[in-house]
């Protein structure tokens, strides 16, 4: 893994898969499962300090009404104004991702645990889709043990 750490930025990870099967319609801020373990939302504690970057979703298929919006959070509060995908039926999508809007607006320390959410409107159709994620985060370089 020596290649991903870059010296100047820290590398860039995935934390996931985080999975959900059969989202409802009218759900807010359902987390997803940590590797479709049960009652396993959060990741395990993040082994340096780091930053947030992006969460990207992909649907086994499109709903045929409504959306879903999915957001990292940590420990289970989302991040206000953190990087969001969407699955609708309006696109017909079936895979989002999203990118914080800056490149240190969501740090986090050394232990965190981070995971993701889901919130459905009213309307969303096709509740047999299963959707998975992942949360997309940089380690601070200063935190790495060095070779």
């Amino acid at each position: 893994m020596g290649q991903l750490f870059d010296p100047a930025h820290g590398p860039v990870v995935p934390i996931g898969p985080f999975y959900v099967a059969n989202l409802d319609t009218a759900k807010a801020d359902t987390d997803l499962l940590l590797g479709n373990i049960t009652a396993e939302t959060l990741s395990p504690g993040m082994p340096s300090a780091g930053t947030v970057v992006g969460i990207s979703v992909g649907a086994s298929a499109g709903p045929t009404a409504g959306t879903a919006t999915f957001s990292v959070h940590s420990a289970g509060t989302e991040l206000g104004g953190g990087p969001t995908a969407v699955i609708d039926s309006v696109t017909n999508t079936l895979e989002s991702s999203g990118l914080a809007p800056s490149a240190r607006q969501h740090t986090f320390a050394k232990g965190a645990r981070l995971g993701i959410s889901a919130t459905t409107t009213t309307n969303l159709a096709a509740t047999t889709v299963d959707y998975r994620g992942y949360v997309w985060v940089r380690f601070d370089p200063s935190g790495l043990a060095q070779t």
